[in-house]
C-alpha cells in the first residue's frame, strides 16, 4: 500500500517552538519583570502562556504588546542618556565593578538573587544623584567612593536596609539611595576610611 500523498503546504501544521525559543520568550518576559512592566501574576500568566504555546505565532502573541527593549548604543556613556541605567538580577547574581561617570539615576534590583556592585572608583556628578534600590528575597550589596555624601531614604519591611557611613559630609556629589528590602536585605558601604 503505498502512503498518502502530502497535501498542499498551506496544510502543513505551524512548527512548535523549540526550548531555545521558548526560553528565550521566558527571558523577555524576566527582563520585562525587572523592569516593574508586569506585574508577578502577569509574569506567572504569561510564562505559563510560553509553556502551553503550540506553534511560533502562539509564542510571539505572548510577547506582542510588550514595549520593546532599550538598549545602550555601543560605545555610549551611561550618562548619555535620559534612561535609567539598571543592574538585575533575577534567580541569579551578579558582581560587578562600575568606573566612570556615573548616570542621575541608577536602578538595582535583586529579585530571589543578588548583585553585589563595586562602584569605588565611580564619579558621580555634584548635585544629587538617585540610586533605586529593590530587593526581594534578594540580596544587595553597593560599595560607594570617598568625596560624596550619601543620604538614605531606604527601607526595609521583613527585610533589611542599611547604610554604613556618611561619606563627606561637604561633598557637592550627593547620592541619595532610596527603594526598600522586602524579604531580603540591602547594605551600602562607604569606601573603608570613610565608614561608621
Amino acid at each position: 500500500m503505498n502512503p498518502p500523498a502530502p497535501g498542499p503546504p498551506g496544510n502543513l501544521p505551524a512548527p512548535a517552538p523549540s526550548d531555545d525559543d521558548r526560553q528565550r520568550a521566558v527571558d523577555t518576559l524576566t527582563r520585562h519583570f525587572t523592569l516593574d512592566r508586569l506585574s508577578t501574576e502577569e509574569l506567572e500568566a504569561r510564562v505559563a502562556r510560553v509553556y502551553r504555546a503550540a506553534s511560533l505565532a502562539e509564542l510571539h502573541e505572548v510577547l506582542a504588546d510588550l514595549e520593546p527593549e532599550r538598549r545602550h548604543a555601543p560605545g555610549t556613556s551611561l550618562a548619555a542618556t535620559d534612561e535609567p541605567e539598571r543592574v538585575v538580577a533575577v534567580f541569579s547574581g551578579r558582581e560587578d565593578r562600575i568606573t566612570g561617570a556615573m548616570p542621575r539615576t541608577f536602578q538595582v534590583r535583586a529579585r530571589l538573587g543578588y548583585v553585589e556592585l563595586d562602584l569605588t572608583d565611580a564619579q558621580f556628578a555634584d548635585g544629587v544623584s538617585d540610586l533605586d534600590i529593590r530587593a526581594f528575597a534578594g540580596y544587595v550589596q553597593l560599595r560607594l567612593p570617598e568625596g560624596v555624601r550619601v543620604e538614605s531614604r531606604g527601607r526595609g519591611l521583613f527585610g533589611f536596609f542599611a547604610v554604613r557611613g556618611r561619606g563627606a559630609p561637604d561633598a557637592k556629589a550627593i547620592v541619595r539611595i532610596r527603594g526598600r528590602a522586602l524579604f531580603g536585605f540591602a547594605e551600602c558601604f562607604v569606601r573603608r576610611g570613610e565608614t561608621d
